[in-house]
């Protein structure tokens, strides 16, 4: 959303998705994007609130405090471009030489992070007292350098990240991550401290991953996904190069040699409900279930799904799956919001732990 009215793009996507979440008891996680409601508040950009003729960050903080208040949850997410965004002659410029948190400075990704855990609870604990913002997920699926990103989130105070896809892969200008070699597809687990796709048992960040699978590229041929393409593939091409300009030598390349690897081969196909149907979504729940069933340890497993409100169809077809889900899969899986499942998580963790040390026992010295 660029010049666009966040009502139209925004808002009224975000209720009618909330709305079918409600209709079938399942809980609809926010991911809160923090850069460009605080670039609508600035002062600076007034003239965008005099554009639309209303307040659109004022319309979506009541709208976050909906959705905690109707019993669901609010998360951070940023695309850093709008951190120093403007609004100029009639059109908003980003700021495309921060197209990544990593981009920033260490200190200034720490102040972003807790500037957006601070702000979020500020806003919501005084509608739920147990409020608290534990997870992030990086704008664009940017974590790169992991060492770098896995200690901003530490130091800002943010227990878990939610960026991961296995056998993700971009290295572009606009886009870069590696998710080839991630831990699990389901699974979450405990990150090293440089690397997100690995599993430690020191870790401290909790990565939640999204529900992929690893697919023939032909398979991402569906009408839903070709009607999408165009416009995705337009939109990509701009930022590309808008991030090339600003960035001058400092920009990756290689985005087309990844596009056509993903054309010749297999690809990662995320569990998303503005690209997928009905039918396709509960096929994916069913081989879920089958590849966890045989999982020895009694940790919870998310099967965490995305999507964007604002795509064309999206909480009809949401709707449509969560009914089929409920009557086929429904003692088998339950809804939870992404804070309710850390803080399951990191109790049965640390059951587990507890359980793995009294059995190793205390040491003892020999003569």
């Amino acid at each position: 959303m660029i010049d666009g009215d966040v009502r139209r793009h925004m808002i009224e996507p975000t209720a009618n998705v909330l709305d079918a979440c409600q209709q079938h008891d399942a809980k609809l996680t926010v991911l809160a994007e923090v850069g460009e409601l605080w670039a609508f508040e600035k002062v600076v950009n007034a003239g965008f609130r005099e554009h639309l003729r209303y307040d659109p960050a004022g319309e979506i903080r009541r709208q976050l405090v909906d959705v905690i208040q109707r019993g669901h949850d609010v998360q951070l997410h940023l695309h850093p471009q709008w951190v120093n965004a403007r609004w100029q002659s009639g059109q908003w410029h980003l700021d495309y030489a921060h197209h990544s948190l990593t981009d920033f400075a260490d200190g200034e990704m720490v102040d972003i992070l807790r500037r957006g855990k601070a702000d979020l609870e500020a806003m919501l604990r005084p509608h739920d007292r147990g409020y608290e913002c534990v997870g992030f997920r990086a704008g664009n699926w940017n974590t790169r350098p992991a060492n770098r990103y896995i200690a901003a989130l530490r130091a800002a105070g943010l227990k878990s990240d939610t960026s991961v896809f296995k056998w993700g892969y971009a290295n572009s200008a606009a886009v870069g991550y590696d998710y080839r070699s991630a831990y699990s597809n389901v699974c979450a687990w405990y990150a090293q401290d440089r690397d997100l796709n690995s599993r430690s048992s020191e870790g401290i960040v909790l990565e939640v991953p999204i529900a992929t699978e690893l697919v023939r590229s032909i398979k991402m041929l569906t009408p839903k996904r070709l009607s999408l393409a165009r416009k995705y593939l337009r939109e990509d091409g701009t930022i590309e190069a808008a991030v090339k300009s600003a960035k001058g030598s400092q920009a990756r390349s290689g985005g087309a040699a990844s596009r056509l690897c993903k054309l010749l081969g297999r690809c990662p196909m995320k569990l998303d409900f503005c690209k997928l149907t009905a039918p396709e979504m509960l096929g994916m729940v069913r081989s879920f279930i089958r590849q966890c069933r045989s999982r020895a340890d009694t940790l919870p497993i998310p099967l965490v799904m995305i999507g964007h409100s604002k795509a064309v169809g999206a909480a009809p077809t949401l709707g449509r799956f969560l009914g089929m889900l409920k009557k086929e899969c429904g003692g088998m899986v339950r809804f939870s919001t992404y804070r309710g499942f850390i803080s399951e998580y990191e109790t049965a963790a640390g059951a587990a732990k507890s359980r793995r040390e009294s059995m190793v026992g205390p040491e003892q010295n020999s003569a």
